[in-house]
């Protein structure tokens, strides 16, 4: 019987998982923050890393405006809410809403208290 010559199966799968694997940890650096994979491959070129704080330029940036107000702007005919500062902008105060709110429950109606036939009370006993 002849046996088979090159990689086995369970060579390709150990491979294939390694791949995976390195594929994974490099999306997952690459999602957050500090890339690690972008650290290694610059020392090993030699080249300076970037500051931890390079990966979010926007902490850095000042807002023109305290946070939480708008200003109503109108651009090119069209009115526009933005916390940018524009010419003769607006300031508008943002109102904070408690988001969807549960029905209320109605009042009871005097009609419905009035006596119900047995049937109903038979009813209402079953679907308890």
């Amino acid at each position: 019987m002849n046996k088979q010559r090159g990689i086995s199966l369970i060579q390709v799968a150990i491979v294939m998982a390694t791949l995976a694997a390195i594929a994974m940890a490099a999306l997952m650096s690459m999602r957050h923050e500090h890339n690690y994979f972008t650290d290694i491959a610059n020392k090993l070129l030699g080249k300076p890393s970037a500051p931890d704080n390079a990966a979010a330029p926007s902490a850095a940036v000042v807002p023109a405006t305290p946070a939480g107000v708008l200003r109503k702007c109108v651009i090119n005919g069209k009115t526009v809410l933005s916390d940018i500062d524009c010419k003769n902008g607006q300031a508008i105060k943002a109102i904070d809403t408690r988001g969807i709110e549960a029905p209320k429950v109605p009042k009871p109606d005097p009609a419905s208290s009035a006596p119900q036939s047995q049937t109903d009370k038979m009813i209402e006993k079953a679907t308890q």
